[in-house]
């Protein structure tokens, strides 16, 4: 989850944000990831009073389940994408272009689900838009998605404190001393 604001908004956002999640999935049992965005984008709405006012705060996020049983991964993503490697193939399973709390303008349609078989090895993952938004390299411009998803690609195939370590060094070496990071990264 990527909540808009900083500061106390944006804590205030995110206190909000997981107080109406617990709500859909411990008290509803609600599993399925498009319904938990739904509910969830109904509960922002709600609780920030969006219908009478001009409040443009919300969160992106990506959300899956995975049934052990039917080996699946089911995924729904407001503005955030999935990323997965598949026998040697990255996809992309793009978010819904909108973010939870989305005035009715912005929002099209409920939010859309996608199964993915997991009964082969997959790598699969959800990130935030800080690392590939963030200012660094020579030039000072954008790390961009295309290299992000290159370097995903690259390291998929080490174990998770291997990844951990080279996604930490390679965003620390691309900020340097020069740039300051301008987002969270998840």
């Amino acid at each position: 989850v990527d909540c808009t604001g900083h500061g106390v908004p944006g804590a205030f956002m995110s206190m909000i944000g997981n107080e109406i999640l617990s709500g859909i999935v411990a008290e509803n049992r609600i599993t399925s990831p498009a319904q938990i965005l739904n509910q969830l984008d109904k509960g922002i709405k709600t609780a920030l009073h969006k219908e009478e006012n001009t409040i443009h705060d919300g969160m992106d996020l990506a959300l899956i389940t995975i049934d052990k049983k039917a080996k699946t991964l089911t995924f729904a993503g407001a503005k955030n994408p999935l990323f997965y490697i598949q026998n040697n193939y990255l996809e992309v399973i793009k978010g819904d272009k909108m973010p939870i709390g989305a005035s009715e303008r912005e929002r099209k349609s409920d939010f859309t689900e996608h199964v993915i078989d997991i009964s082969i090895p997959t790598t699969f993952y959800l990130f935030s838009d800080g690392f590939q938004d963030q200012f660094g390299g020579q030039e000072g411009r954008k790390f961009m998605v295309k290299n992000f998803r290159d370097l995903l690609f690259e390291i998929h195939t080490k174990d998770t404190a291997d990844q951990k370590q080279i996604l930490y060094q390679t965003f620390k070496n691309w900020i340097g001393n020069e740039h300051k990071p301008i987002d969270d990264v998840l």
